[in-house]
């Protein structure tokens, strides 16, 4: 049996990085644990020390494996995390000296630039995908690993629908302190919809679909509120894309009938029937989040909507029949967005929302395995930098003198500002065209191209969002 050591490069503090439980993390421990393997989980919410003492490091560990959730925040106005984690890693590196064990890197954002990131942050193996099985393996025979710089590819986990996962309490009530939420999986399954900036079917691999048992999801709830957890947030890539599943689920939030839990997710406006609105209503739901990203219909097609503005107000018009709490994202300068289409999704939010139902954004952050990635036709190496889609500077200005001013509050406004600031000093790559698909709601099909009327922006310099 191994030693592993599992680090959270996720809860490092960061400029922009705001720490969230270390769910994929707490997934491969258990499958490790099952499998009698010796494991430590370092988080530097739980433990704040850990950050300076580094003693940790120095135990007789075969394995330590690192995860990396985000690359950078994905905002305008930030700086890339990967200096912050070399520094780290160069820092754990001389600690461990020159016979050391096996380092692995793996998650989200790691997943995404493994081939950058395996030697630039001088890891043994790299991870893409879920890691459960990829870890059993590693563990078993590390050996067989060291020094090969090779990437290996997670694939479906078994124990994901047969084992009930409890966290340790600790690890809760740090997080519990801290924002009082957790994150919970109810399915993994690919994402059906093909929205162009998005590499969550390519972050989750190739899965057809496993379903939690419910009698698992009533447990892990549980278990979440006695450790003080009051807000759980469901990490499924689109919650009701399972619609029925997500209806059950629903109705196991309800029967658990823990007192103060709240809960929220990410939904899509379509399928989103009445049933399921009834029993979102009574089961003590926080917002229910939408993201058509543009309210122009147009703009919405070139995103890979699977959906319009029509089922966006269907969904408004549940939600405001049943007094049900919802939010609406709207992330603008993507592709195809003009002074018109920045109008009509303005005069779509004047219309049909309030300014707390309202979360806006301004530019499309470029991430591999993405048709945006795609369009503009750049290396992984070149956008492992925080990298923005062409928008029209002007855009800011659009913004502010269409929206109505209940929504221009102070932090929507600072926000804009110190987007625009990042904006200007941002180094600008020249790109002559630019390819994107107007058909199949953009994807990369038969594509069209147009001149590029601006260029495409990168490296922001600014050190902190507003």
């Amino acid at each position: 049996m191994a030693n592993v050591l599992l680090v959270n490069l996720g809860s490092l503090p960061m400029p922009g990085n705001d720490p969230i439980f270390p769910i994929g993390l707490r997934c491969i421990q258990d499958a490790l644990d099952r499998e009698g393997h010796r494991t430590r989980l370092v988080d530097f919410v739980e433990d704040p020390s850990a950050l300076q003492t580094l003693s940790w490091v120095k135990g007789a560990w075969d394995v330590i494996g690192f995860t990396i959730r985000n690359i950078d925040p994905i905002d305008l106005s930030c700086d890339g995390h990967v200096a912050h984690y070399e520094s780290f890693l160069d820092k754990v590196r001389d600690v461990l000296g020159g016979d050391r064990p096996l380092l692995v890197g793996g998650g989200p954002g790691y997943s995404l630039f493994a081939p950058q990131l395996i030697s630039r942050l001088g890891f043994d193996v790299g991870v893409v995908g879920p890691g459960e099985s990829v870890m059993l393996e590693i563990a078993a025979n590390p050996h067989r690993y060291a020094g090969s710089q090779h990437t290996v590819s997670g694939g479906r986990y078994p124990g994901f629908v047969l084992d009930t996962l409890e966290h340790p309490v600790s690890l809760m009530r740090a997080y519990a302190s801290r924002n009082g939420s957790i994150g919970l999986e109810t399915k993994r399954k690919t994402c059906y919809q093909g929205c162009v900036y998005c590499p969550y079917a390519y972050v989750s691999g190739d899965n057809a679909g496993d379903l939690k048992p419910m009698k698992s999801i009533a447990t892990e709830l549980r278990k979440a509120h006695e450790s003080g957890i009051r807000d759980v947030f469901f990490t499924d890539g689109i919650f009701n894309s399972e619609l029925r599943f997500a209806k059950d689920v629903v109705r196991t939030v309800i029967a658990a009938d823990l007192p103060g839990l709240t809960w929220s997710a990410y939904f899509t406006p379509k399928p989103f029937d009445d049933e399921f609105a009834d029993l979102v209503s009574v089961s003590n739901a926080g917002p229910v989040i939408v993201s058509p990203d543009s309210l122009d219909d147009q703009v919405m097609r070139l995103l890979g909507k699977s959906f319009d503005t029509r089922h966006v107000t269907r969904f408004i018009e549940r939600c405001r029949s049943r007094k049900m709490k919802f939010k609406v994202s709207v992330v603008l300068g993507g592709p195809g967005e003009t002074r018109e289409s920045v109008r009509t999704t303005a005069r779509y939010i004047n219309e049909h929302l309030e300014s707390d139902e309202l979360t806006l954004n301004v530019g499309y952050r470029i991430l591999p395995e993405t048709a945006l990635a795609r369009q503009v036709g750049l290396s992984h190496d070149e956008i492992l930098d925080p990298t923005f889609y062409p928008l029209d500077p002007e855009i800011f200005s659009w913004i502010i003198s269409e929206l109505d001013s209940r929504f221009l509050v102070t932090g929507r406004m600072l926000n804009l500002i110190s987007g625009r600031t990042a904006s200007r000093t941002m180094k600008k790559i020249p790109l002559d065209q630019l390819a994107f698909d107007t058909a199949q709601g953009g994807r990369a099909n038969a594509i069209t191209r147009r001149q590029l009327p601006v260029v495409e922006i990168r490296n922001c310099e600014a050190s902190d969002r507003a």
